[in-house]
């Protein structure tokens, strides 16, 4: 989208009509307003935001949208007034023109001018659009839609916003304004709503098999969508937990580094340091343990039942009784194992439990009667003797390397819990360092219920997926009892593998953009600050600014603006290089990924000392094919204007005047 003109009539500070031509292009696409506090910088950029969109003013007094010495000579005329703002605009080869407007009526009987109460609701808007190549004209209707399908009104902050307040965007509370403007502006959003659209329809067609099959198929669909419910909720859930048990992480760390550093308890600090790392290495090597134990019991624990199999085989094969060796063992024991992947006691086979079984099948009950195969079995089971002697031996030593790992954990807590108590009475005096010690032990205990959470909602997660994939297992085979069912759940599953390619494109996608986002911000964040800060975008579009050691560091107000500027200038350049890629493409207009934007800025320099100023002011006509900046004249002057005046195409000076009567009011006039 590209701004052609503005025309202001009567709208807050601006008496009469005031008009504004923008300046666009590669070349000297610049425009610059200059204005002076309570000249009315911020009503012209608010002018633009009424005129799209006709929300509320975010103003001082946002009633007051007529223009005071305009309202004071229509009542001394005895005339109606009217208020308005038109802009002229082109986005993929139309020419729009917007104007809204709002009319109040002169009541010769009162002597009142009536102004709208209701500003939103008695608002007139007309848009037309005309097709540049053709010059056909079109009225349009629905014009929320057509100027939301251009500039969603979602995304206005990105675009027209105060320079002095644009700092909020490296803030935590601004990162899911980021993630979703950043799908609309590339083009994710078309994957969110088509997936959210063929979820609803999955809904529906599950809704309607379930009224055209058995009972049974119904409720096994209600409770498909039952699960996925609570794993959507319990996702929610595992999300923020896990962004609880993060800053709980980092609060702790910053805790530590406290007592590190405190006089009274760096030496406790350190001891507790050690402790701490000790027992985890401790905790560790007892988990270790009780794998090996777990391990030796999987593929060696039969052992221990063999006693009595191998003196009864010893006996039949002393006497020669070899018709009763098939009795030993039944034969359907060993393959029902097998087949079942479970053992008698209910635990799964693992592949080599599974493996000594097949042997053991192949060996005892195939077995021949002829005496070479009887005596080299009878070799063989010799050797289990061995084996279960070496196996109890074993399973002995790892008990007692666990229980000594026990013990030296046990130690390790106990010297953990006197050194905490020590902090504690060191410290009981001083203040800072005894909220500190006290401090910690609550983070610490937050973390463990957080991490505690977590595995309960993992588990939890992945038990209802378990079911839900039985389910789906069950709901299969029903729905081919009879024709319709079977045509309902064709689309059903249909509609869930275009659902699962969309989400698989969706990442991909995602994946894509972010990647390709994070090295424009990092390539504008370069040139726009002086100094050499690492900046990153987080998965969920977090702006991490960091020391070259890598750790967090506070940023002064410009520098967060200048944070929150690199980010918003990438986001416009890149779509912009999205828009140059596709030129020549017969792509259906909602589909394209890529938009120019316009940057119109209020008081961007205000905070920025002067080489800041000079790297902003140099870098902001690259950032888009147009910028319009509205500043005051100490904001301009020197390395601004140095600067950024040979890509200035068009100037302009908010000039303000004081009526005894009426006021003061702005007019504006256009610089030569």
């Amino acid at each position: 989208m590209i701004l052609k003109q503005i025309v202001i009539e009567n709208f807050r500070q601006y008496y009469g009509q005031n008009e504004i031509e923008f300046a666009h292009g590669s070349g000297k696409n610049v425009t610059v307003i200059h204005g002076e506090n309570g000249s009315g910088k911020t009503a012209l950029l608010t002018a633009l935001i009424w005129g799209f969109y006709g929300r509320e003013l975010k103003l001082p007094n946002p009633e007051s949208i007529f223009n005071n010495k305009a309202i004071h000579e229509s009542t001394n005329n005895q005339e109606d007034l009217s208020t308005s703002v038109r802009i002229r605009f082109e986005h993929n080869d139309y020419e729009y023109d917007l104007r809204r407007l709002l009319h109040a009526k002169y009541d010769v009987e009162t002597n009142i001018l009536n102004l709208p109460k209701n500003k939103t609701v008695n608002q007139k808007v007309e848009l037309t659009k005309r097709n540049i190549i053709t010059n056909q004209s079109t009225k349009i209707r629905d014009l929320a839609y057509e100027v939301n399908r251009i500039l969603p009104y979602k995304l206005h902050t990105f675009f027209f916003f105060d320079g002095e307040r644009m700092d909020h965007l490296g803030k935590k509370e601004a990162y899911s304004e980021i993630r979703d403007s950043i799908k609309r502006m590339m083009g994710l959003e078309l994957f969110d709503n088509s997936i959210e659209h063929l979820s609803k329809t999955i809904v529906k067609l599950r809704d309607e098999v379930s009224k055209n099959v058995k009972s049974e198929l119904s409720d096994k669909y209600l409770r498909i969508n039952q699960l996925e419910e609570d794993k959507v909720r319990k996702k929610h859930q595992l999300t923020e937990t896990k962004q609880e048990l993060s800053a709980a992480q980092n609060e702790l760390k910053s805790i530590e580094n406290a007592l590190r550093n405190g006089e009274e308890t760096r030496t406790f600090q350190t001891t507790r340091d050690h402790l701490v790392e000790s027992i985890t290495y401790t905790k560790n090597a007892f988990d270790e343990k009780l794998k090996e134990l777990r391990n030796q019991l999987s593929s060696s624990g039969y052992l221990a039942f063999s006693k009595l199999p191998i003196k009864r085989f010893q006996r039949i094969a002393q006497t020669d009784q070899r018709d009763t060796i098939e009795k030993l063992i039944h034969p359907e024991l060993i393959p029902s194992l097998i087949s079942s992947g479970t053992c008698l006691c209910g635990h799964e086979l693992e592949a080599a439990s599974i493996s000594t079984l097949e042997k053991v099948q192949n060996e005892v009950l195939d077995l021949s009667t002829s005496k070479n195969e009887m005596d080299h079995l009878y070799f063989q089971l010799s050797g289990w003797e061995v084996a279960r002697t070496h196996f109890y031996a074993e399973i002995r030593r790892l008990l007692s390397e666990r229980e000594e790992l026990r013990e030296e954990l046990r130690t390790f807590e106990e010297e953990l819990r006197e050194i905490e108590e020590r902090m504690k009475t060191s410290s009981r005096n001083i203040e800072n360092s005894s909220n500190l010690i006290e401090k910690e032990s609550a983070v610490r205990t937050a973390i463990v219920k957080a991490e505690t959470k977590i595995d309960d909602l993992i588990r939890s997660i992945d038990e209802l997926s378990k079911e839900e994939e039985l389910l789906n297992k069950e709901v299969s085979k029903l729905t081919k009892a009879e024709e319709r069912q079977l045509k309902l759940q064709l689309a059903l599953e249909s509609a869930i593998k275009v659902k699962d390619t969309l989400v698989g494109l969706l990442k991909l996608r995602e994946s894509q953009v972010k990647s390709e986002l994070e090295e424009k911000i990092k390539l504008t964040y370069s040139q726009l600050l002086r100094k050499d800060y690492p900046i990153a975008l987080t998965d969920n579009y977090e702006l991490l600014v960091s020391d070259v050691n890598g750790g967090n560091i506070g940023l002064s107000q410009g520098e967060s603006q200048i944070t929150s500027l690199a980010f918003i200038g990438a986001i416009v350049d890149l779509t912009r290089e999205y828009k140059d890629k596709e030129k020549g493409h017969a792509l259906d207009e909602d589909l394209k990924l890529g938009n120019i934007f316009p940057l119109v800025m209020d008081s961007p320099f205000g905070a920025l000392d002067a080489d800041h100023r000079s790297r902003v002011a140099t870098s902001l006509p690259k950032l888009s094919d147009q910028v319009v900046v509205i500043v005051s004249t100490s904001q301009w002057r020197g390395e601004v204007d140095e600067a950024i005046n040979h890509r200035v195409g068009k100037s302009y000076k908010l000039l303000n005047h004081t009526n005894e009567v009426s006021g003061e009011y702005t007019e504006i006039a256009e610089v030569m």
